[in-house]
């Protein structure tokens, strides 16, 4: 255990403090620990801050999951951590209660909350925090980042999707001033410069490891396409991204360490997920969460029932826009959906590119992105891959899968 002045500044402190002396809590020691392992995120600390002490015996919880902003000035020159920080806290502190809102309002039976309960935040320069529920209270847990998901896994994480694909829908259906408000407010992206800081260098780094994946004689026409891809990556993205006419709040960074899964009893059938990480957010087509999640994550034998999937997907969202109040045929229709894959699906295939090389690292030690030592000797995620079996196996058949389905790579 640490105490919080080594994790946490003033600023923060006096932040959560204010949040706990308004719901009663009072005469109570802060501990706090990591909650992850070195290179487990990229995207700042992650805390487990337990309440000791505490005398008052009505408080409903002593344990909390902080996340915080890197204090690193040079992690901040090479990541727009500033505007992820703040685009996550605008999520959790207006885009999700309105999502339960509109639920409450429709008396929807069961409420969906796709994401852990959000107490409170700070917003303050360079040292932005979001103060969390910790759902593996509620028993959920990681999946090993290592495994690829099978169908179970996988079809529960699409209907997931496809039920924050519909509350968005539902909103833009019934609520059009509230959705374009979501939309002003969702502009300054990750992805929007795509040429911030040592991003360039990472994505040619990554797009090398792929490529490599393939083999120029055997896999012909394939290499080509995805050559090109790799030469062009950056005006393709321009070209399509948030461009879709019919956009959604995509999570975009939906990859296997940002679900977690509760299971029935002992069994390994998981019964419902939670995600989480929702700083890469953007309005774009809901083909980018869809294809990305299926080809970074999937099995084999999943991957290869990518098309039942996408049905699986489309009729989860249609339930559950019915239940919202909305018609899917009309702000919809399936092959729209299917025309929104073949047109935005690249995107996805970008993020896997970014994504499995994480996923596939085996037990590697990952660098950490939050310190200054990160980027003493150059950026942090530009490591290779101490053993590239599992990488090359996974990122050949996501690229095989991509055009076999006739996506475009343009």
């Amino acid at each position: 255990m640490s105490t919080k002045q080594q994790w946490l500044t003033d600023a923060q402190v006096v932040a959560f403090e204010e949040f706990l002396n308004s719901v009663g809590i009072q005469n109570y020691e802060l501990k706090c620990s990591p909650a992850i392992e070195d290179g487990e995120n990229f995207g700042g600390v992650i805390l487990n801050v337990d309440l000791l002490g505490v005398k008052n015996s009505d408080v409903p919880i002593n344990h909390f999951i902080i996340k915080c902003s890197p204090r690193s000035a040079l992690a901040h020159s090479a990541v727009p951590f500033v505007n992820v920080y703040n685009l996550e806290i605008y999520l959790y502190s207006t885009i999700f209660p309105e999502f339960l809102q509109i639920q409450k309002e429709k008396d929807v039976g069961e409420v969906f909350q796709p994401s852990p309960k959000f107490y409170t935040s700070l917003i303050k320069h360079r040292e932005e925090m979001l103060v969390l529920e910790d759902v593996k209270l509620r028993w959920y847990v990681h999946h090993h980042r290592y495994l690829p998901l099978n169908y179970d896994h996988v079809l529960i994480m699409v209907k997931q999707y496809a039920k924050i694909h519909a509350l968005s829908y539902a909103i833009r259906d019934q609520k059009a001033q509230v959705f374009q408000e979501f939309q002003k407010n969702m502009c300054k992206h990750f992805y929007e410069d795509l040429n911030y800081g040592s991003f360039d260098e990472y994505i040619t780094h990554r797009f090398t490891y792929a490529l490599q994946a393939l083999n120029r004689d055997h896999d012909g026409v394939l290499y080509d396409k995805f050559l090109n891809f790799y030469e062009n990556w950056n005006s393709i993205l321009k070209g399509l991204m948030s461009k879709s006419r019919y956009p959604v709040i995509c999570h975009v960074d939906c990859g296997i360490s940002n679900a977690l899964f509760k299971y029935q009893h002992s069994t390994k059938i998981p019964v419902d997920a939670i995600i989480l990480d929702w700083q890469h957010s953007r309005m774009d087509s809901p083909a980018v969460d869809l294809v990305t999640f299926i080809l970074s994550s999937a099995d084999t034998s999943a991957l290869e029932q990518f098309d039942g999937l996408v049905v699986e997907y489309y009729n989860s969202l249609s339930s559950f826009l019915r239940e919202l109040g909305s018609d899917p045929n009309e702000v919809l229709p399936f092959e729209v959906l299917k025309s929104e894959l073949k047109t935005y699906g690249i995107v996805g295939l970008f993020m896997t590119v970014l994504l499995l090389h994480v996923y596939a690292a085996g037990d590697q030690k990952l660098p950490s992105l939050v310190t200054d030592e990160s980027y003493s000797d150059g950026f942090a995620l530009t490591y290779n891959l101490d053993d590239r079996t599992q990488y090359d196996c996974r990122m050949r058949a996501a690229i095989f899968q991509f055009h076999k389905l006739g996506y475009n790579f343009v």
